[in-house]
């Protein structure tokens, strides 16, 4: 059986079907269980347990513009993100990255007002030279599983949770994460997608302020924001774990429960699922 993500299986997007409207709570099968992959009927949202959200409530930085209250037109949504980038994001001396060897910050690329937002955990060297997210061998990945989900890279929204390269592509650590989750945060408040697809351990701690690991956290629907970062104001949302691509890139197996994960995010945005093609 071949990859889900190879080219084989990329279907085609009819334009009538591209999602046009941002109503929430499209719903399809429901993930219920803990277990990964389970399905069910019931409300598919679930909070993380006082055992899961054991990180502290996390302070907002006053020195930052006020996370965004309202829904905002396209055009605004991405002058604001354009200030965010311009005046904050690329001066930033927040962690210790900044003087680690980056050649420029990596903010985020794609639809200013999206239905469905990626979000990674750091630039890697590619990304570290151009300036955008996901565009080395990950990224390649990555633009499979968004086709395969019948969308394109400019239907989405695709960032990461620290914006400067981690030295030799290691996982950025809790105080860099820390440091740069407020740009993230406010990244998302301006975006306010119905659904946020969290790659990756780094990814999905940040977002659910947790110490649990992807693996654990894969195969249901989450709440966003969690308790700890509901103080924030941040816009409700849908959340889906999965692996990383660059995880995928190492061990292909995942890559079955990763589609299991995509497809369910597709369900909740009313995306219909592709039937798999069989060979000959």
């Amino acid at each position: 059986v071949s990859e889900p993500f190879s080219p084989s299986h990329v279907p085609t997007f009819p334009r009538s079907h591209r999602p046009s409207d941002r109503q929430p709570g499209a719903t399809g099968p429901q993930a219920q269980s803990g277990q990964p992959g389970a399905t069910g009927q019931q409300d598919s949202l679930r909070p993380l347990s006082e055992q899961q959200a054991a990180l502290p409530i996390l302070d907002d930085d006053p020195t930052l513009p006020p996370i965004c209250r309202e829904e905002l037109a396209p055009e605004q949504a991405q002058a604001e993100l354009d200030r965010l980038d311009h005046d904050f994001v690329r001066p930033c001396a927040r962690c210790e990255l900044h003087r680690l060897g980056r050649t420029q910050t990596v903010f985020g690329v794609g639809n200013p007002r999206p239905r469905l937002v990626f979000v990674g955990e750091g630039p890697g060297a590619e990304e570290d030279r151009q300036g955008i997210p996901f565009v080395g061998r990950a990224g390649q990945l990555l633009t499979k599983m968004i086709e395969a989900m019948t969308l394109r890279r400019d239907d989405v929204y695709i960032c990461n949770v620290v914006k400067c390269r981690p030295p030799n592509n290691r996982t950025p650590t809790p105080a860099e994460m820390e440091a740069c989750s407020p740009y993230l945060f406010r990244q998302l408040a301006i975006l306010r997608a119905e659904l946020i697809v969290a790659l990756g351990t780094p990814a999905v701690q940040t977002l659910l302020a947790t110490r649990a690991s992807v693996g654990r956290l894969r195969g249901v629907v989450h709440h966003f924001p969690p308790a700890p970062l509901a103080h924030l104001g941040l816009p409700s949302a849908k959340l889906v774990a999965t692996y990383h691509p660059a995880y995928l890139l190492r061990n292909p197996a995942a890559k079955k429960d990763a589609w299991e994960d995509l497809k369910l995010a597709m369900r909740e945005l009313g995306l219909e699922i592709p039937q798999r093609r069989r060979r000959s």
